[in-house]
């Protein structure tokens, strides 16, 4: 049977009708990597794939996170808004905690998904990969430290912050180019030359020109580290002996468990052969501050930004003219929702050094 005209032209008037409906709940959207893609008019819930897109949506929009992708530990609980201590833990597809499956994710409904990290071929090809298995567009962004201002731009209108975006945007560039001025102020005899220490036993490192060590390379230090930029999750295995033959006149330490306080003490760096390296001899040791999340890498986060000014204040503190207090509670107020109190800046701070540093400090 041939369908009458009348009905014809009905079922074309539907199909047009539906055809706009569906054109109006969605959006036209070009992201980081240049992919075209439609969001959803509406975006309530997002979703992030590592932590580094959780930490860039936390600081814009708490309130549209579906979820984190790890257990929250109390000292990273603790400066974060209450509304999200407690949500769900989704996993996620990048570095350690990399256990991120779909049948989770589509629990959660997020309406977009983030993938901030590097933009290359294999970060747009899982997100294409993704995307297809799961139905939810996934949007990429790069998290290299001098594309944060720009990722902050992109993304703030999906997490429907742009006036946010645009005032946490202009704090990164700011830092950026603060920093950048400092690090050219110091002449190359000047540098100091500087172990960024990981693991349990301090013995994995990342090299420079690393996104693990972009802070150290931009802010007038020289990563003693040798050897082809290490990329992904990082962490190159050293010997102690290395270690002492490269003579480093500071070691940055990467905090790999935190007790309720945010503090760690490494056991390793009462060790006797540890003696011999010359920082731990000078007493030029310092911890990196992790509450909520790690200023200076793991994960290579906005965090950062605060990161390059303590690693100026800790490192060149004649050369620093900011009040590295107030700086600290500028951050957290902005990125994290949080009234830093002037001491507990000061606890963090003063937590960060090592005793014969802080002597020196007063």
């Amino acid at each position: 049977m041939r369908a009458s005209p009348r009905l014809t032209f009905f079922f074309a008037f539907v199909f047009l009708a539906f055809a706009r409906l569906r054109a109006a709940d969605t959006v036209p959207f070009t992201d980081g990597a240049g992919r075209k893609l439609q969001l959803p008019a509406k975006i309530e819930r997002i979703y992030a794939t590592s932590p580094v897109a959780a930490i860039f949506i936390y600081s814009l929009a708490p309130h549209k996170m579906a979820g984190w992708n790890y257990k929250l530990g109390q000292a990273e609980a603790h400066y974060l808004l209450p509304e999200v201590r407690n949500l769900p833990v989704l996993g996620g597809w990048f570095g350690e905690n990399g256990k991120g499956n779909r049948e989770t994710l589509l629990a959660a409904k997020p309406d977009v998904i983030l993938s901030i990290g590097y933009n290359d071929r294999t970060s747009i090809e899982f997100a294409a990969r993704l995307q297809e298995q799961v139905g939810i567009p996934v949007v990429v962004a790069s998290g290299k430290l001098e594309d944060s201002a720009a990722t902050y731009e992109l993304i703030g209108g999906i997490c429907g912050a742009p006036e946010l975006a645009a005032k946490l945007a202009d704090y990164c560039r700011r830092t950026l180019a603060e920093t950048k001025a400092f690090a050219a102020a110091i002449p190359p005899e000047q540098r100091l030359r500087v172990y960024y220490a990981e693991g349990l036993r301090g013995l994995q490192t990342d090299t420079k020109g690393s996104m693990h060590t972009e802070v150290l390379d931009l802010v007038g230090a020289e990563n003693v580290a040798e050897g082809p930029a290490t990329s992904g999750f990082g962490r190159a295995s050293v010997s102690l002996e290395q270690v002492i033959t490269w003579k480093p006149d500071a070691i940055i330490v990467c905090p790999e468990r935190l007790n309720p306080d945010g503090s760690w003490l490494p056991e390793w760096l009462g060790a006797h052969e540890w003696g011999q390296v010359k920082a731990v001899a000078t007493g030029r040791i310092y911890q990196i501050p992790a509450a909520p999340f790690n200023w200076f890498d793991r994960p290579p986060a906005p965090s950062r930004f605060l990161g390059m000014k303590w690693v100026e204040w800790v490192l060149y503190p004649d050369r620093v003219k900011f009040d590295m207090v107030a700086e600290t509670r500028e951050f957290y107020r902005l990125f994290y929702h949080y009234e830093l109190s002037e001491t507990e800046a000061r606890a963090l701070l003063d937590a960060s050094r090592s005793p014969k540093a802080a002597e020196s400090k007063k």
